[in-house]
């Protein structure tokens, strides 16, 4: 088997991560690279297990889109279901699964396979707060799935699978949903995609509050459509479904936004460059660990996987 050659490539999760900490990318994406093999150094496979990590959030995201993706096709195959029953039968499982597998510690031995919590790695022992924080995530589940079901689902109830466009998301083994710009590998995985004559509606489901940079993200997906399917700009509608809160944010593609999109990846690519030996991206080999910053912020310190790898160079909170 040839060997996995880490090359460079650009997500809006990897620049939002390089601009809140150098270190962090520097961890995530080059200390971390082979640390799946036994020969790697500690360090390696520490940064590893570590950059696998999931937390509170992430798995109410999970469990969010698995249930009402479920819903989706139930629908579609004519059969309509509750809340009750898309907790039940998808997202509780998945939910219980990732904290049995987060207590256990299994995922000492294969960070890939099984779940690992933030919350729990980092835990400070207090079973009060832990059980506080999943009753909390149970809670936004449900308001999620119910807020789906009945505010987003009869906009789609027409949609058929045949309009359906395939997105590849991490799960499925290979590689991900990705297109090429200007040479670079870019990620782009939308979580629901359509067609509907020439238009193109991408939907982006959010289970948390609304942030303003969450728009970034979907023009990112127009981008991705008109880069890699050709689809014009004003035939592109991207929705923010903010299922918690019950609220869809919505606009056409312009090729001013698309333009955007387009600067604001070429800035970040240079910025990354300049953390590579010679901004060389083919080579792309990492400059030594001190030379990427650390946070300016603790509370980014704090809250993040890499702590502990960290943590030595850190003062007092």
């Amino acid at each position: 088997m040839a060997e996995l050659k880490n090359t460079f490539s650009w997500s809006y999760s990897a620049a939002s991560d390089f601009d809140e900490c150098r270190r962090k990318r520097y961890w995530g994406k080059y200390a971390m690279w082979g640390g799946w093999d036994a020969r790697a150094s500690e360090i390696q496979k520490k940064a590893y297990r570590l950059n696998k990590m999931d937390n509170r959030f992430s798995i109410q995201g999970n469990a969010v889109e698995m249930a009402i993706m479920w819903a989706l096709k139930q629908h579609q195959s004519g059969r309509k279901v509750t809340m009750d029953e898309a907790y039940q039968e998808i997202a509780r499982p998945y939910l219980n699964r990732c904290w049995k597998e987060s207590r256990g510690g299994e995922w000492s031995k294969n960070p890939k396979r099984y779940c690992c919590l933030h919350e729990h790695y980092y835990a400070k022992g207090d079973a009060a707060a832990d059980k506080a924080w999943t009753a909390e995530v149970v809670d936004n589940v449900k308001t999620c799935i119910d807020n789906f079901l009945q505010r987003v689902l009869p906009r789609l109830e027409n949609v058929t699978p045949e309009q359906e466009v395939e997105i590849h998301t991490p799960d499925q083994g290979g590689d991900p949903e990705s297109f090429v710009f200007e040479g670079i590998k870019v990620y782009a995985i939308p979580d629901y995609v359509y067609r509907d004559g020439d238009a193109w509606h991408i939907h982006d489901w959010k289970s948390g509050r609304q942030r303003d940079s969450h728009r970034n993200q979907v023009a990112l997906y127009g981008l991705w459509a008109n880069e890699k399917h050709g689809v014009p700009p004003g035939q592109i509608m991207v929705y923010l479904e903010y299922l918690k809160e019950g609220v869809m944010a919505y606009e056409s593609v312009t090729e001013e936004l698309l333009e955007s999109v387009r600067e604001t990846l070429r800035g970040s690519v240079a910025d990354m460059s300049d953390y590579l030996v010679d901004a060389n991206r083919e080579m792309n080999q990492a400059l030594p660990k001190e030379e990427w910053e650390l946070a300016l912020s603790r509370r980014s310190c704090d809250r993040c996987d890499f702590f502990e790898l960290c943590e030595p160079e850190l003062g007092e909170p």
